[in-house]
């Protein structure tokens, strides 16, 4: 008698789990962000790192993507992030932390666990032409007979004798697999009905054009690391009578947030300092209600 198992790489689940490819999108943008930082998609997951120091790691559990963050629990106690802590598993000496993401806020968290972490092991620099495929092209739908054909998915084949109880390694191994992956699932859900809607703090954003700059925007647009420095999510700015601009957004308390700003809602005319050199990021830690204010020296001319 045949005994047959099949075993699918993390490539393959997110052909048959296409409601995991854009969290997957989100994560990989924001790492194409950092300069040093790279990605390795292996069988059954993907680690990122910033030059040789293991950042993260990203499986697909039960149709939806679990992060292997190297970040210490004990740092994240009672605050608003939800996580599971690994670190008495064999996994969790590389990476401690665990978030399960199943929707926008727990996203939202994760992709900003995930900042934190690349900050940690020393990714600053960052890459302002940064691009990153289209995973929805590149993970478009496949039949299961398709993805063995393409080793994605392995097969497995053992000849057991019949009336016997043996069973392929494989087989137990997933087996094994699952029954935790579905008690981390209930773990995760029991933490999530505990969750209270997150205080909220309001952004007013202060921006004028002097020197070179002065004169040359007629609008204003504010990138953020809070939307992974997604350009589509790029925050307007209205221009006042005093030719100053303003704009009013929400953030949720204890965000680190990190903006700059362009004359068009991409980094072809990002804001560069007085002699035209780069800047760093402006930084806020939103604890509280704030204004901001930003003198805009310049526009990158290229």
């Amino acid at each position: 008698m045949e005994k047959i198992t099949y075993k699918k790489s993390l490539a393959a689940k997110l052909v048959l789990h296409q409601e995991s490819i854009a969290a997957y999108q989100a994560l990989k943008d924001l790492c194409s962000t950092y300069k040093k930082v790279s990605t390795r998609m292996s069988f059954g997951k993907e680690t990122i790192s910033f030059g040789r120091v293991k950042v993260a790691a990203i499986k697909i559990v039960v149709r939806h993507i679990n992060l292997h963050l190297a970040l210490d629990p004990k740092e994240f106690e009672n605050t608003k992030y939800h996580f599971k802590d690994m670190s008495q598993t064999k996994q969790g000496q590389i990476y401690p932390m665990r978030v399960s993401i199943k929707g926008s806020r727990s996203l939202k968290y994760a992709l900003e666990l995930l900042e934190v972490a690349l900050f940690k092991a020393g990714a600053t620099e960052l890459c302002l032409f940064a691009e990153t495929p289209d995973y929805q092209k590149e993970f478009r739908p496949r039949s299961v007979e398709k993805l063995i054909q393409e080793g994605l998915i392995k097969k497995y084949v053992k000849i057991i004798e019949d009336g016997t109880d043996d069973v392929v390694e494989e087989t137990l191994e997933e087996e094994i697999l699952e029954a935790a992956e579905l008690e981390e699932e209930e773990d995760y859900e029991e933490e999530a009905s505990k969750e209270v809607e997150e205080d909220i703090v309001k952004v007013t954003f202060n921006a004028k054009t002097i020197y070179a700059a002065e004169g040359q925007a007629k609008k204003l647009y504010i990138i953020t690391n809070t939307t992974g420095w997604n350009l589509e999510k790029a925050i307007p700015m209205k221009k006042n009578k005093d030719n100053s601009f303003t704009a009013v957004a929400e953030f949720p308390k204890g965000t680190h947030l990190e903006f700059k700003i362009c004359k068009d809602s991409n980094w072809k005319d990002v804001e560069k300092g007085i002699w035209k050199e780069e800047i760093i990021n402006h930084y806020y830690h939103l604890d509280k209600d704030m204004i901001v204010e930003d003198l805009i020296h310049n526009f990158r001319e290229d």
